[in-house]
């Protein structure tokens, strides 16, 4: 699937599955879904489509449906019931849901789950990348590790109802014949705010801190590493550089960012300017700015490791991601 559909109508229509290949493929290029369930039985009828980041699909499993997701997925997973019966399981906890209610199942942790025959439900898929990115953005550091999300949204909060609300109107305008949202100016910011909104609407350790514009607790020496990094990660960094500018020795800074961030000091900072390469590439204009230049700007002198790296974490080649702002 590409970045931008073409038309999200066309795109959109209810197609009949008979098989759970063609409902996986809606969810991740790598296989990872397993039928548990009888498979002759397997039936239900989908719509979907992906913009950006973002895949949405809605179904109703004409057939009870029980499937293994394992342990890795390429994206976090929101599943709203709209009617019917949920259940599932995910790093160990166990959910038993109706109507309204919001399942949320992260990249990493083995997830199975069950729906009941005429259960009809919202599935969201969001890339890593972008649920990473924007909290890092939020965060104004570079996050390191898989955030511990809840595995279900309260549905009587405030802000579960209203990212809900948010979703639905997105799903029915996405759906209508000449829509706005079809317009890069239009859909792309409302995708980030679903993205944005998400992070604030779940339950994860880093929401307080989202909330109240809290910055994470650590020593003064690393927070001033880290705000080193992420000012002057277009310029020659060195780890013994980033060290005396912290006043502390290359050992303690190794220790510190371990400890407090659960990476190395240049670990850290090939992540942020893969993160701001990125972003370049996502603002530049093809017919002047090249992949070579983007990727030299921010320190990466192998084009070749750039563009498996950056295929890795966004799943396309950054020529791609170039291209696509013409």
């Amino acid at each position: 699937m590409d970045r931008w559909t073409a038309n999200a109508w066309d795109t959109g229509a209810w197609t009949p599955a008979k098989t759970l290949d063609d409902f996986a493929v809606l969810c991740c290029q790598e296989p990872h879904l397993e039928l548990l369930s009888d498979p002759s039985s397997f039936s239900l009828t989908q719509r979907a489509v992906r913009m950006g980041p973002l895949t949405l699909c809605e179904f109703v499993a004409s057939s009870d449906v029980l499937m293994d997701s394992g342990e890795h997925c390429s994206g976090y997973r929101i599943n709203v019931v709209q009617s019917g019966h949920l259940e599932s399981t995910h790093k160990g906890s166990s959910l038993r849901a109706g109507p309204g209610a919001v399942a949320v199942y992260q990249p990493e942790g083995h997830a199975a789950a069950h729906w009941a025959a005429g259960s009809r439900m919202l599935a969201v898929k969001i890339d890593r990348y972008a649920v990473d990115d924007a909290l890092s953005d939020a965060l104004r550091r570079q996050v390191t590790s898989q955030p511990d999300f809840t595995p279900a949204m309260p549905i009587d909060a405030a802000p579960t109802r209203s990212w809900v609300n948010m979703l639905m109107l997105f799903k029915e305008q996405l759906f209508r014949r000449d829509n706005l949202l079809n317009h890069p100016m239009v859909g792309m910011p409302f995708v980030d705010s679903l993205v944005r909104g998400f992070l604030v609407a779940a339950e994860h350790p880093h929401r307080e801190a989202l909330a109240e514009g809290k910055q994470v607790i650590m020593p003064r020496a690393i927070r001033a590493a880290v705000e080193i990094i992420e000012e002057e990660a277009h310029l020659p960094l060195t780890l013994s550089s980033i060290a005396n500018r912290s006043y502390l020795s290359v050992r303690a800074l190794q220790l510190g960012f371990q400890r407090h961030l659960g990476t190395s000091p240049m670990a850290y900072l090939r992540d942020v300017r893969l993160r701001r390469a990125h972003q370049a590439l996502l603002e530049s204009d093809p017919a002047s700015v090249t992949v070579a230049s983007v990727a030299y700007r921010w320190g990466f002198t192998n084009l070749g490791r750039f563009a498996a790296v950056h295929a890795a974490r966004y799943r396309e080649p950054p020529g791609k991601t170039l291209r696509r702002s013409a």
